[in-house]
């Protein structure tokens, strides 16, 4: 892998390695994925519908970290694909819950093969890095929960 110039620039920015890196994966992920017809974004919404079964618009968005906007387009593009179906709320007409069809399982089914063929393939050269996972996750679970913190008032 190139050195990010930069970063030599301007010293090591957490933000800017780890949106470097979210890209790299990314597209390692998609390129497994492609023959299915889904996106890594897809794919995770797909995993995240199947966990919770039918819901609301605004809990899906909490779930998978997402705004409302890039979640309605993902929806809509899913909906045409016949992968995911809506239904009207029972108590408010306007809301909706979403949740996975037979062919968004059919697909998701065959997408988890890809999925887990290149996860494997990201592990082992992490490991072979000299990486344990547990210990990456564990990284991972940090820079998550301190993203999560507020910010410092200045």
């Amino acid at each position: 892998m190139k050195p990010n110039p930069n970063a030599a620039a301007s010293g090591r920015c957490l933000c800017a390695t780890v949106r470097r890196a979210s890209r790299l994966l990314t597209r390692r992920y998609e390129e497994a994925l492609r023959p299915t017809g889904i996106t890594a974004s897809q794919f995770e919404l797909m995993m995240t519908l199947r966990a919770t079964g039918p819901v609301g618009q605004s809990r899906l968005a909490q779930l998978i970290e997402t705004d409302q906007t890039t979640l309605s387009r993902n929806l809509a593009l899913m909906m045409n694909q016949g992968w995911v179906g809506a239904e009207r709320g029972d108590s408010d007409g306007r809301r909706r819950t979403y949740r996975l069809t037979i062919a968004g399982l059919t697909v998701l089914d065959q997408a988890q093969g890809c999925w887990r063929g290149v996860q494997e393939q990201v592990e082992q050269s992490l490991g072979s890095l000299g990486a344990p996972m547990a210990e990456v996750w564990g990284a991972l679970d940090r820079v998550l929960k301190a993203a999560c913190e507020p910010a410092p008032r200045v």
